[in-house]
């Protein structure tokens, strides 16, 4: 006799999300190898001194500017990376379509996101330690976690949309360029010459200039990002089938 069992939809993307974490831990641990060049190539953004009476004082800044700009190019390497053959032939091990493999690669993306925003968060007091172990630095002052709990969630929340949107712009580079391997040569230019239009130079300025009010920039980032995941799954969805 044979029986046939029906599988539900989330029970299989559950299943998938489960595994591609799995298969991610590489990523993550690049992440903090990141994190970390990022801290020590960029973290020293100004300098003042001033002296007075045979006392002289001088004022260091930091920023972990430096330190998001290299997490963006590393979340738009593993947007990409899980479009790649060697990852979408691991779906062909469970029972999925295209539209679970979508979810459980956004799904994915997500979880790795708020992972990297947390450690890039974090990374703020790595540096204030290693000033502390490391430099002739007397005084370090900045905000903590529970003096201004409310602007550490706003971070928090900003950090993980900013990191997403970059991983959902690598996923649809990978999707255009599984299509249509030629785009990875066109692709460069294509994006180039949108940002140097002024139709590009619009969007750019609607989407990522903030205007006094956090929460509508993140709305607009966040949309931005459901955007590209949208146009990516149509994408895939004409993907070739493996023989």
């Amino acid at each position: 006799m044979m029986f046939l069992s029906n599988v539900s939809l989330a029970s299989v993307i559950r299943t998938q999300v489960k595994f591609k974490l799995q298969a991610y831990i590489g990523a993550v641990l690049s992440l903090i190898f990141i994190q970390l060049l990022g801290l020590l190539l960029t973290s020293n953004t100004g300098m003042i001194g001033t002296s007075s009476i045979g006392t002289e004082i001088t004022i260091n800044t930091y920023t972990l500017d430096g330190v998001l700009f290299f997490v963006a190019a590393w979340a738009v390497f593993v947007g990409n990376l899980i479009t790649t053959k060697a990852y979408r032939y691991d779906d062909f091990t469970f029972v999925s379509t295209r539209l679970s493999s979508n979810i459980a690669n956004i799904v994915v993306l997500m979880i790795v996101s708020a992972v990297a925003a947390v450690t890039t968060f974090l990374c703020t007091y790595l540096l204030r330690l290693y000033q502390v172990l490391f430099s002739n630095v007397e005084f370090i002052d900045g905000p903590g976690i529970l003096d201004e709990p409310m602007e550490t969630i706003e971070t928090l929340l900003l950090l993980f949309i900013l990191i997403w949107m970059f991983t959902s712009f690598g996923y649809l580079i990978g999707s255009l360029v599984q299509k249509h391997k030629a785009l990875i040569l066109i692709f460069p230019i294509v994006l180039v010459g949108i940002v140097m239009s002024s139709i590009g130079l619009n969007i750019i300025e609607f989407f990522f200039i903030v205007e006094g009010n956090l929460w509508v920039f993140m709305l607009k980032i966040f949309g931005l990002s459901v955007i590209f995941f949208l146009i990516s799954v149509a994408v895939s969805n004409r993907w070739e089938v493996r023989a």
